[in-house]
């Protein structure tokens, strides 16, 4: 497999766990969602050597422009799913902030009405015999 084609399905790969990844935020499916970015995470080194590889078998086809397009349309296309994905994952940070804040407000609440109508608790004594 050349350099190339192994970097259209690296990156391929990372398109189709982008997307899952977004249906897993979307669905709260958190062990899924750390399944998955383990398996981006995976991905990262042999994507570089794929593309350390494709630079240097040769250079100057590497470095042409017209070289680099479906890689840069892919590359586009990946960073606009993941900037998706990161305000997917604000979105849902800010819901479950909002309902942390309620649940501790409520709480409160209940301790409040539980001392007023709770009976004070009596004195603690301690005697002491030597």
């Amino acid at each position: 497999m050349t350099p190339p084609d192994q970097l259209t399905l690296l990156l391929r790969q990372w398109l189709e766990l982008t997307r899952a990844e977004s249906a897993a935020i979307q669905a709260a499916v958190w062990p899924k969602l750390r399944q998955i970015q383990s398996g981006k995470a995976s991905l990262r080194q042999p994507l570089d050597q794929a593309f350390r590889q494709w630079k240097s078998t040769d250079p100057a086809v590497a470095a042409s422009a017209a070289a680099r397009r479906p890689f840069r349309a892919q590359v586009a296309r990946l960073i606009a799913l993941e900037a998706h994905n990161a305000q997917l994952l604000a979105v849902r940070r800010d819901q479950a902030r909002q309902k942390l804040l309620h649940l501790e407000r409520a709480a409160r609440n209940l301790r409040n009405l539980r001392r007023s109508y709770a009976p004070p608790a009596p004195p603690v004594a301690c005697n002491s015999y030597s």
